[in-house]
């Protein structure tokens, strides 16, 4: 129908009341039949608008990141349009296929191929893809051509050529449906360079399979790139546990304990979650530094013994003497600081805050060897006066109060009053303890795991 009808046929239609419906009901009809039609086609214009641009011959391509944006619609001049990932895009599409066609022919001879001889063909087949891609830029063949790329390279054994295609896939096509085999990949590349020991200043200028240099610490930069590019990927628990491993296996005890927590914090589904408990209380008690540092590692060790009871009982009950044992020396480390800190406060003379940390010994470390030692303190300091003696008494009468603020905590109670306010304190505490504490750990002494050192 004329985008601009007639004038005169307004009169006529005006005249002919039968007419005028008639066409309101042949117009409503064509609408309805075209309804899901033109829905449709409405939708798929607002889905490729939302993941794709339309190019110059009015085909809808993909946004493929940093790279396409530069090379789409560039302003520079005539003579930079040469310039590579800047300039004007290259599309020359027959010729990227047929040069495709080409490379999955080479490809296929080269499986039939054994030694040297198959390595130097999948070598011929990956410069064939890679030739490929260059000819249509920012294409689904440029994403197919480097994956086959870096799977020629793969196969040839020439590993950091294969990463290289592998992460410039990933880069230009982060929504690639090669996600899961690229991490399959890398994944075998970088426990692969890692068992290597070379350091950084050992060029090897011989072996295809290895980086320049330093090709351990690459294997580990293979496996971190892994979790930060694919936080949520199907291997992304795995990666993980073989980076925690492998900072075990160096001794690097809070790496390894920090990524243990990681991988039980954010994949708790995951089948490596009693390992990384396991080796994670390991890992706790080996960075733990002794009762002049932090308490936080035999705090997390603590943490990590009682859940991997309740969550795993089956396979802690396999591991049950090993895991006694590290309760036990958590236990032994805790008395251990407060045997020290009482020690400090007897010899500043302080007498209530060393018999207050004697008696947190007495109550909850028992079977420790400290408990003797607590024992004798608290009999040193029976006679002593709760704080230490002023000096100079006269002297420090003579300047006013430092603090004439009301302060918001009770007084400590005194000497008289210590056994008995302790003795509530400890007993409430036992009694939420008594719910967390495993069955078997509750009581060390009659278990027969009595602490010594």
């Amino acid at each position: 129908m004329d985008s601009h009808p007639n004038p005169h046929s307004h009169s006529h239609i005006a005249r002919s009341p039968a007419l005028v419906i008639s066409c309101l009901v042949f117009t409503s009809g064509c609408a309805s039949f075209g309804l899901f039609k033109k829905e449709d086609e409405m939708y798929e214009r607002a889905r490729n608008a939302i993941e794709g641009y339309e190019d110059k011959e009015g085909n809808w391509v993909r946004p493929e990141g940093i790279r396409a944006d530069k090379v789409r619609d560039s302003s520079l001049p005539k003579s930079l349009q040469w310039i590579e990932n800047i300039g004007k895009k290259t599309v020359n599409k027959e010729l990227a296929r047929s040069t495709y066609l080409e490379a999955d022919q080479v490809f296929k001879k080269a499986m039939t191929l054994q030694g040297e001889e198959q390595r130097d063909a999948y070598r011929a087949a990956a410069k064939l893809y890679n030739e490929a891609g260059k000819n249509w830029v920012s294409s689904a063949l440029e994403q197919d051509a480097f994956m086959m790329t870096a799977e020629s390279y793969f196969f040839s054994e020439d590993y950091p050529k294969s990463e290289d295609f592998y992460l410039k896939l990933l880069k230009n096509y982060p929504r690639t449906r090669y996600q899961d085999r690229i991490d399959q990949r890398l994944m075998e590349i970088g426990r692969f360079w890692k068992q290597f020991e070379d350091e950084f200043y050992h060029l090897n200028l011989t072996d295809k399979k290895r980086p320049l240099n330093d090709t351990r610490k690459h294997g580990v930069r293979v496996l971190e790139k892994m979790r930060l590019n694919n936080p949520t990927g199907k291997l992304a628990d795995d990666v993980t546990i073989e980076l925690a491993n492998t900072a075990f296996e160096r001794e690097n005890w809070n790496d390894a304990l920090d990524t243990y927590q990681d991988l039980i914090t954010t994949y708790p589904d995951s089948p490596h979650q009693f390992d990384a408990h396991f080796l994670g209380v390991k890992a706790a008690l080996m960075s733990y530094q002794g009762p002049e540092y932090s308490e936080e590692p035999l705090e997390k060790a603590d943490k990590m013994i009682k859940q991997m009871v309740r969550q795993f009982p089956q396979k802690a009950k396999e591991e049950e003497e090993k895991i006694k044992d590290a309760f036990v020396e958590v236990r032994y480390r805790r008395a251990e600081r407060l045997y020290t800190q009482a020690k400090y406060r007897y010899n500043k003379s302080e007498a209530r805050a060393a018999r207050m940390h004697c008696t947190e010994i007495l109550s909850k470390y028992a079977d420790t060897p400290f408990a003797d030692q607590a024992k004798e303190m608290m009999e040193q300091t029976g006679g002593m006066p709760a704080e230490p003696v002023q000096q100079l008494s006269w002297l420090a009468d003579l300047f006013p109060s430092r603090d004439k603020i009301k302060p918001l905590l009770k007084p400590t109670p005194n000497i008289d009053q210590i056994d008995e306010v302790q003795r509530d304190i400890l007993e409430r505490t036992a009694d939420r303890n008594t719910e967390v504490v495993p069955d078997w750990l509750k009581d060390s002494p009659t278990s027969g795991n009595t602490v010594k050192r």
